[in-house]
């Protein structure tokens, strides 16, 4: 091929078979050499890949890559100015460039180039053709609360690095610039505590700075080999983002606690206790950022890591929880409380206030100064609305690099009105930043919802955030996502219809004579997912941490002996004198819902959720029976149906905690024998539908090879269920048919009762 004219009708797949050689700057990032090896192996298996000296030699038949304003590549004639870009160019010469603003954009565009764009005709790109990205820092969060390494794929095969390459892959396919990496390379952290506590597994995920290097001042705390391996592992998996163009990053819980063996070295240097009372037998104290020395340490941590890992290009925190927390801000779980060197006592609320802010902020300029050292563009990210009542003053000395989270555990700081801030803040050279959903469920896999998706996105956009976590299906236990290809077509085909999109994707999964129906689905699900009314403290990290699957709903769960409800209390969040042991409405002294809200809740899942998901799992059922064995097709509506199965259970489950609550406390506060009636069969009734419920999630289970929830590959923890979750079904089977027919009741008095086995009982104390 001498040259292409632009009369000759020719597809950029068979353009792209001549290209002959495939050039970069050497002085480029990484993503470059990514980049040109995937054509090579893809697209363009003849061609030679050449870099220095050839990337700049004019000659027909190349085919370059480079970031804008790199030589030798036009790019395009007037690239937007608000919006970040990618552009591809193939001339008439035979030559092509492919150009894009930032880094992350190249993958994203060789994999436009692959997917969409390779039957085109090649002369619609002569004067190339420009995407503009809609929301330029979007962050895909494919990992997991303890990270991506732990989880079972299917049967004992468990998460490998080519798995978590392969989501690094998709990632950048879906337009993402940021990834986050560290997760602990050990399966637990080194925190530990008191027999019967759990605070310590906290710890188990966002591991702070500490768990990677040390300094003189805390040498010898933790083991070097611990140390070791979670930087090696830090370090590869931040190669691995940077390879593909993203920006990797830390999330942390900052500033955590230390060892007391720590503070008894340095008694004087004991900060904020910042653990939970209700949570665990042993106080923990964090360090006071308050002494210069601690400030140094905290400094020598990052500068080390950056040292190490030089990829890194963010940091996140989360702050007053999991173990972390600022001396004297209100919301510590103890109170306001620290070490000696912020305020002197008797000092009024607003002046501790100011203070307790004044040390917050120090510390973030702290850290970004000195990630500025070696990487200038580096940002922290931190959410003030954990400690809302300090976030004012702090949001006020907030300056450039340094961006606000605003995700919140605290409802009554949801309502805060952050999007009006949004221009002030980017003046500062700070932004804000939102996070949307992209799951159908936050706890089962890949549960299609694409229309809510782009709502969801659209919603964000139109608001004006440009800085967005998007929780999305991880690709290695979901490889195959309806709501994934709508972010990948909102972030660089806006202009995409999306009924379109959606049905391409639909014929592409399952083909021309199955594609309708998988749509029919894909609408019933969508609809069912948004009519689902979900309470975060019971469906989201809650929906593990208490053992809702496992645990009998029965009318009065005390009566069950503790020995046999020991087999999910273990792993419970939960000490032995938390009324939630025996009352799912209570969490030590927060009162979760009440009878009202959960009466209103049954009423929206029962009138809204059931006809359109069972009729998603009827076409399924159907589609599987109908198909051939073996074929691609029947494994989709396969992955499909178990999905939505799960999704079912899990739901099933949510309206049934909310049944008990509506129906034991119901009928323990009614005046009447008419209310209590009506209040006991509602209890009846539950126990009935969680049985049946368990029973098909039991079936689910013994004959399912999809990746329904996340399976921890070394077995149970506090934060997700093991291999043994059969076994652990079948007994709360086993006991909701022994104690399902008693008659509610609630001890009042729980949470004042001693440990199994104390000389002590309630004669003895409760009067006083």
């Amino acid at each position: 091929m001498s040259s292409h004219t632009e009369s000759s009708s020719i597809s950029v797949r068979k353009y792209l078979a001549e290209i002959s050689q495939i050039a970069f700057s050497p002085d480029g990032p990484r993503v470059h050499r990514t980049v040109a090896e995937s054509l090579k192996t893809a697209l363009v298996p003849e061609a030679e890949i050449v870099t220095g000296e050839a990337f700049g030699k004019a000659a027909s038949r190349v085919l370059r890559i480079a970031l804008s304003g790199e030589p030798s590549v036009i790019g395009p004639s007037n690239p937007p100015s608000d919006r970040d870009w990618m552009f591809l160019r193939l001339q008439t010469d035979g030559s092509g460039e492919m150009v894009a603003s930032r880094p992350h954009l190249l993958y994203t565009l060789f994999c436009q180039i692959r997917d969409i764009w390779l039957d085109a005709d090649a002369s619609s790109f002569t004067d190339g053709k420009l995407i503009a990205i809609s929301i330029s820092n979007l962050t895909a969060r494919d990992d997991l609360l303890t990270g991506r390494k732990g989880f079972l794929k299917t049967g004992d095969k468990q998460v490998q690095f080519s798995d978590i390459e392969f989501s690094i892959q998709e990632i950048a396919r879906l337009g993402s610039s940021r990834v986050i990496v560290n997760e602990l390379a050990t399966p637990f952290a080194q925190e530990r505590g008191p027999e019967g506590e759990v605070y310590y597994r906290f710890y188990d995920y966002l591991p702070d700075l500490d768990q990677f290097v040390e300094t003189t001042f805390n040498q010898g705390t933790y083991p070097p080999e611990c140390l070791e391996a979670n930087l090696n592992s830090l370090r590869k998996f931040a190669v691995l983002a940077d390879r593909y163009g993203l920006i990797p990053g830390l999330e942390i819980a900052n500033p955590r606690s230390v060892p007391e063996s720590l503070l008894r070295r340095y008694p004087f240097l004991r900060g904020a206790r910042i653990d939970h009372p209700f949570r665990c037998f042993q106080p923990r104290y964090t360090l006071t950022l308050a002494h210069p020395v601690v400030r140094w340490h905290y400094a020598e941590l990052l500068r080390t890591i950056l040292k190490e890992v030089p990829e890194l290009g963010f940091l996140t925190t989360l702050v007053n929880d999991s173990g972390a927390g600022f001396e004297y801000t209100a919301s510590l779980y103890p109170g306001r409380n620290g070490g000696p060197y912020i305020i002197r006592e008797w000092m009024p609320d607003d002046a501790i206030a100011k203070a307790a802010a004044d040390n917050v902020i120090r510390y973030y300029r702290l850290l970004r100064d000195v990630a500025h050292e070696s990487h200038p563009k580096f940002r922290i990210i931190t959410g003030l609305k954990n400690i809302a009542e300090e976030s004012a003053i702090i949001a006020d000395k907030i300056d450039n690099c340094i961006d606000l989270r605003m995700i919140t555990q605290r409802s009554e700081a949801d309502t805060m009105d952050w999007q009006s801030e949004l221009d002030q803040f980017r003046k500062k050279g700070s932004d804000l930043v939102t996070n949307v959903s992209t799951r159908g469920s936050f706890y089962i896999l890949g549960v299609p919802s694409p229309w809510l998706t782009h709502r969801n996105l659209q919603s964000t956009f139109d608001e004006g955030f440009s800085n967005v976590d998007a929780m999305v299906d991880p690709p290695y236990l979901v490889p195959h996502s309806i709501n994934r290809e709508v972010v990948r077509a909102f972030q660089v085909g806006p202009s995409e219809d999306l009924e379109r999109t959606i049905r391409n994707v639909a014929l592409k999964q399952v083909g021309k004579d199955s594609a309708s129906v998988l749509l029919d689905i894909w609408r019933l699900s969508d609809r069912a997912v948004e009519a689902t009314p979900v309470n975060q403290q019971f469906g989201g990290l809650g929906f593990t941490w208490y053992r809702f699957w496992v645990r009998p709903f029965v009318p009065d769960i005390g009566a069950i002996p503790e020995c046999d409800r020991r087999y999910y209390e273990k792993h419970f969040l939960s000490l032995f004198n938390n009324p939630h042991n025996i009352d799912l409405a209570a969490d030590m002294l927060w009162v979760i819902t009440s009878i009202e809200q959960s009466e209103k809740s049954m009423q929206l899942f029962d009138a809204n959720v059931w006809e359109p998901l069972d009729q998603a799992i009827a076409l399924s059922r159907e589609m599987v029976v109908q198909l051939p064995e073996q074929s691609d097709a029947r494994e989709r509506f396969v992955e499909t149906r178990d999905r939505l199965i799960a999704y079912r259970c899990y739901s099933m489950t949510l309206r049934n905690i909310h049944a008990w609550i509506a129906g034991v406390h119901g009928y323990l506060k009614a005046d009447n024998e008419a209310e209590k009636l009506t209040k006991l069969t509602m209890v009846q009734e539950m126990v009935t539908s969680e049985l049946e419920n368990t029973r098909a999630l039991l079936n689910l289970w013994e004959t399912s090879t999809t990746n329904t929830f996340p399976i921890n590959a070394l077995g149970e923890t506090m934060h997700d269920y093991g291999s043994n979750f059969g076994e652990l079904l079948k007994k709360k089977i086993s006991l909701t048919e022994t104690y399902g027919d008693r008659l509610p009741f609630i001890d009042p008095n729980y949470m004042w009762r001693m440990p199994e086995g104390s000389p002590l009982n309630k004669t003895d104390y409760m009067s006083y």
